[in-house]
């Protein structure tokens, strides 16, 4: 199966037709009301922000997720939703990598502008966020505790804690999910029977 005709088609439906169901991104919530805290309160909550380096970790993130379109496999993952993709990519990977690999560092590219313009009112939100939640004595009581050694050493392993809680959730719930669905293939089957030979369309009237 041809390269080029595939590359074209695909990319040309990304911008047009919509995402299959589960890839399709929820729609983007309404934006919060404004602000409506005095400036003490402002003012510890992007201390508290600082304080928590919210835009470090948020630059880490993003940037994580440029390398990955950097190297093509996001580009490659939203085409892989094309029929066809799959099978033609596997049988020229050679001549697909460095095509998906260019087009993936011009993702990244675009994807890095806005990052760079609209990091900082990202966190600027999440100032805001915080001032709605707290009184500027609970702001600067958690800036207190994020200071001391204990609320430092929390900020620092918190990142080990959350990849444990996802493992062991995924060890002791994703997976035994799995295995009971298996183990519960006969009824999901049973349940679906009404559908088998089910027409897609009424007939046509006499």
């Amino acid at each position: 199966m041809p390269m080029l005709p595939i590359l074209i088609a695909a990319v040309a439906t990304l911008g047009s037709a919509p995402a299959p169901a589960p890839a399709a991104r929820p729609a983007a919530p309404p934006a919060p009301p404004p602000v409506k805290a005095d400036a003490a309160t402002l003012q510890a909550a992007n201390a508290l922000v600082a304080q928590l380096g919210i835009k470090v970790q948020l630059q880490r993130q993003m940037a994580a997720s440029v390398v990955q379109m950097k190297r093509g496999a996001v580009i490659g993952a939203m085409l892989a939703q094309q029929p066809g993709f799959i099978q033609a990519y596997q049988a020229n990977k050679a001549k697909f990598d460095p095509v998906l690999q260019k087009a993936g560092t011009i993702q990244a590219e675009i994807a890095q502008g806005v990052i760079n313009q609209n990091l900082n009112a990202v966190v600027a939100a999440a100032a805001q966020a915080y001032a709605r939640q707290y009184t500027a004595a609970e702001l600067n009581g958690l800036i207190a505790f994020y200071k001391s050694p204990l609320g430092q050493k929390l900020q620092a392993r918190q990142g080990a804690v959350s990849q444990e809680i996802a493992a062991q959730t995924a060890r002791l719930i994703g997976a035994k999910i799995d295995a009971a669905m298996a183990a519960n293939a006969g009824r999901l089957r049973d349940a679906l029977a009404p559908l088998n030979g089910a027409p897609t369309a009424p007939p046509p009237q006499k």
